[in-house]
């Protein structure tokens, strides 16, 4: 009797703390879930609405369509431009471009309104797209013969996906309306973000496609092989780029710029985080040839130099961009990217606020050279913003 009562109490024991367990984890969960706040309210009236969708519609429903469509909304709502919702496929398309290597055919794409297919809108130099002769301009309409132009664009993008290595049949659109059928190979592109060339007079072009990873030591290295070589001034060519990471930006004014503040970053809670250069600088006349699709660091990176007497800024107003993202991975695989914080160039000045940068020097384009330019068919002769920064700097001399 005595062993029996001792398995009862045993057994007792254990299914009271099995309950007590699985009432710590609900309260547990139910904390997590923001119990008692209007976040819990939100989230059973969604729970509500996605199970009525479920049992009730007559239609179709794609249900990671929804969750995505909901996510997006949800960010959406904040009002800030800089801040979305990445899904898993966006979230890695993402993470490729900003470390400037990435597995594809090599060109970037967006939707052609016209076709409903794929405008090449650039052609990565050395990719498989490249050999297989697709230019800028072109249209993709089919994927191994099947049409795309009535697909999402992000649908038909993925049709393109192969393993690296492997090729794909794509129908392409060119000049003139004329189609043709172009195999291509799917490989690793690696992105070199800094360009550089001498030009007539000893005028040393740096163009900057973004701030992203490698962007400080190739242009360092561009910079200092142009100085090298005798380059008497400078032009630094961050037209139509979107900015990129933080830590690039502060090398690459490190290098420029006599000692001083180079960065100012403001926390979530209004506190001055404040970088600074060295003493060593490079000093050459130069020229920052701006439009508006510089944005972030971009921009940032003519202001400072602007605000140090540095250089002079040609083009058109920029964006206006002075807030700074995190990304946090979330639990479908996809992710937030969130403004997290706020920079203000060292004199202070949010770009945000004054609507972008003002250049020195406002040479308008007109739409043909401005496409020609992203397309890197706009020759140099017949870049006006160009001729205008390279007359700024005769006229220095």
């Amino acid at each position: 009797m005595k062993k029996q009562f001792q398995l009862r109490t045993v057994l007792a024991l254990v299914l009271a703390a099995s309950a007590l367990a699985s009432i710590v984890t609900v309260l547990c969960f139910y904390v997590y879930l923001g119990g008692g706040t209007p976040l819990f309210t939100e989230i059973k009236t969604y729970i509500a609405l996605r199970r009525k969708i479920g049992s009730v519609y007559v239609g179709e429903a794609d249900s990671e369509e929804i969750s995505h469509a909901a996510l997006s909304a949800a960010v959406g709502a904040l009002g800030d431009r800089w801040s979305y919702y990445l899904t898993p496929e966006q979230l890695q398309a993402y993470l490729e471009s900003s470390s400037n290597e990435f597995a594809g055919i090599g060109v970037t794409v967006s939707k052609d309104e016209q076709s409903g297919g794929l405008l090449v809108e650039y052609v990565y130099p050395g990719s498989g797209a490249e050999r297989a002769g697709i230019e800028p301009g072109d249209v993709i309409v089919s994927v191994d013969g099947e049409d795309i132009t009535g697909l999402e664009f992000d649908k038909a993008v993925g049709k393109v996906a192969r393993e690296i290595g492997e090729s794909v049949l794509l129908g392409v659109v060119g000049e003139g309306g004329v189609r043709r059928d172009v195999t291509v190979e799917y490989a690793v592109i690696v992105v070199n973000p800094v360009r550089y060339e001498m030009l007539e007079g000893g005028v040393g072009y740096i163009a900057i496609q973004n701030f992203e990873a490698r962007c400080a030591d190739e242009f360092i290295a561009a910079v200092d092989a142009l100085v090298e070589d005798g380059a008497q001034s400078l032009i630094f060519d961050v037209r139509n780029n979107g900015g990129g990471r933080a830590v690039e930006l502060i090398r690459m004014l490190d290098h420029l710029l006599p000692e001083g503040e180079i960065f100012v970053g403001i926390t979530a809670r209004g506190e001055e985080d404040v970088v600074y250069s060295d003493a060593d600088a490079v000093t050459r006349p130069a020229v920052v040839l701006v439009n508006q699709h510089s944005y972030s660091a971009a921009e940032y990176f003519a202001a400072v130099l602007r605000e140090y007497n540095y250089a002079e800024i040609v083009g058109t107003r920029t964006t206006g961009k002075n807030r700074s993202q995190q990304t946090y991975l979330l639990p479908d695989g996809g992710a937030l990217h969130i403004s997290t914080g706020e920079y203000l160039t060292p004199n202070r000045v949010s770009l945000t606020e004054t609507g972008g940068l003002e250049p020195d020097v406002v040479v308008e384009m007109s739409d043909e050279d401005n496409f020609a330019l992203i397309y890197g068919k706009l020759p140099y002769e017949k870049d006006a913003q160009l001729q205008a920064a390279l007359e700024r700097l005769r006229e220095a001399a």
